[in-house]
């Protein structure tokens, strides 16, 4: 019994790099960084990324670089080469490393072998628009680090030349940018009513295609599944409806410091004045009287 399950293994293994066209080494050394990631998500500390630089091939470059700048929490993270969408092959790979996560974040079933897990996400297809959300939520973590300090204001995603391919890979990025940089953050802000630090962190956002964040608006593509480590969702539900209240944070923050005028650029100009998108919000209603007072 205990060849034949050796044999399997064997087997699942030889299977993974067939069906990946990854060699042996990469395909062992893909286990190797998502199991050092699973246990250190944040990809934080010297130990970390001295052990992750040990796995380097020519193919699993970009991944050990682009990992290495998200825990060094500096703004190396935002160089290009690591906003840029990489090719699908790559974006595989990183689906690899969240999946083996996974594998071994529910600690109610027991992991399966990070072979077969790696086997059967290489032989898979994967939607690209799971595969671009992914890429950009791992690498996000060293980002919103950076941001409790640091003045972006200066700084612009210029989306049209990070090869995102259509608006839906475009709006992908831009929602998981703004999450990761207000989402969380001004939620717990305006429970503890820090107005006051609210505004200061809307006042040192980057700008998106040379625009104030609030202008974004492109949110014509179809809804799709998103697919999180237990549940499912709709995608634009839970990333525009983040959006939206990053947006009504922001409004209320501007009017508790008396700054109408501000906040009501922010309406005007934002998804805020658009009822197309109200759907995607738990204020959708609210959303609506609003608009219908105002015509």
């Amino acid at each position: 019994m205990k060849h034949l399950i050796t044999f399997s293994f064997l087997f699942a293994t030889l299977l993974a790099v067939a069906q990946s066209k990854l060699d042996p080494k990469d395909f062992n050394n893909l286990i190797a960084i998502s199991l050092r990631y699973s246990k250190n998500p944040m990809s934080k500390g010297e130990d970390f990324a001295n052990s992750i630089d040990s796995f380097r091939t020519p193919r699993l470059n970009p991944i050990v670089d682009a990992l290495i700048a998200t825990g060094k929490e500096d703004q190396s993270i935002l160089d290009n080469r690591f906003l840029t969408r990489p090719n699908d092959d790559e974006l595989m790979l990183w689906y690899v490393i969240r999946e083996i996560h996974y594998n071994h974040t529910n600690k109610e079933i027991a992991p399966r072998p990070d072979s077969i897990v790696a086997s059967e996400v290489l032989s898979m297809k994967i939607d690209s628009r799971w595969l671009i959300d992914n890429y950009y939520y791992r690498i996000n973590s060293g980002l919103g680090v950076v941001f409790n300090e640091a003045d972006l204001s200066d700084f612009n995603f210029d989306m049209e030349k990070l090869g995102l391919k259509d608006e839906t890979e475009k709006a992908i990025f831009f929602l998981n940018m703004m999450e990761i940089l207000m989402g969380g953050r001004l939620l717990v802000l305006n429970q503890l009513k820090k107005y006051d630090l609210a505004i200061s962190f809307c006042d040192k956002m980057p700008t998106f295609n040379g625009k104030p964040y609030y202008y974004y608006k492109h949110f014509d593509y179809d809804d799709f599944e998103w697919v999180g480590y237990d549940k499912k969702d709709s995608y634009n539900g839970r990333r525009i409806g983040s959006f939206f209240n990053t947006l009504i944070i922001h409004s209320n923050a501007l009017m508790a410091l008396k700054a109408k005028k501000k906040a009501r650029d922010i309406y005007n100009n934002s998804i805020l004045s658009e009822p197309k998108y109200f759907q995607f919000s738990a204020s959708k209603d609210i959303l609506q009287q609003l608009y219908d007072q105002g015509k």
